[in-house]
């Protein structure tokens, strides 16, 4: 039961980046025009452009959300996506810095960034399970 439990976990924990991906691949326009991409690109002294950085953003939110699906790779991912998280905390959920119904709906967002690194720690510590692409390799 607990390798169901676990695979089940992961394929709910990859749902919200698969989703969020795939809405910004296909909204990417919005995304590029984002303040808070705007101001990473801004912070990275014109080294990347906005369009750069929204199709690094929704890159990463699909394919991690990918990987942590199938099980591959799924230690590294999960660190990956818990750096992804905490930059998206800064740049764009930092609610402390805002005032409203802003404050509450980025308040909202962070609390749920805040749980979404605290599966992705699990996923670190106990691996990706039985049910996974990482489990099917290391058998060989």
């Amino acid at each position: 039961m607990a390798d169901y439990a676990q695979a089940l976990g992961r394929i709910l924990l990859s749902t919200v980046f698969i989703v969020f991906g795939f809405l910004q691949f296909t909204n990417i326009a919005a995304y590029i025009a984002n303040p808070a991409v705007i101001k990473a690109a801004g912070m990275s002294a014109g080294i990347l452009s906005p369009k750069v950085i929204a199709y690094l953003i929704a890159a990463i939110d699909l394919f991690g959300g990918l990987m942590i699906l199938l099980g591959f790779q799924t230690r590294w991912v999960a660190i990956v996506l818990i750096g992804f998280i905490v930059m998206t905390v800064i740049f764009a959920h930092n609610f402390w810095t805002m005032e409203g119904a802003a404050r509450a709906t980025n308040q909202a967002h962070f609390y749920k960034n805040l749980g979404l690194i605290g599966g992705l720690i699990f996923l670190i510590l106990l691996g990706s399970g039985r049910y996974s692409l990482d489990h099917r390799f290391s058998r060989g």
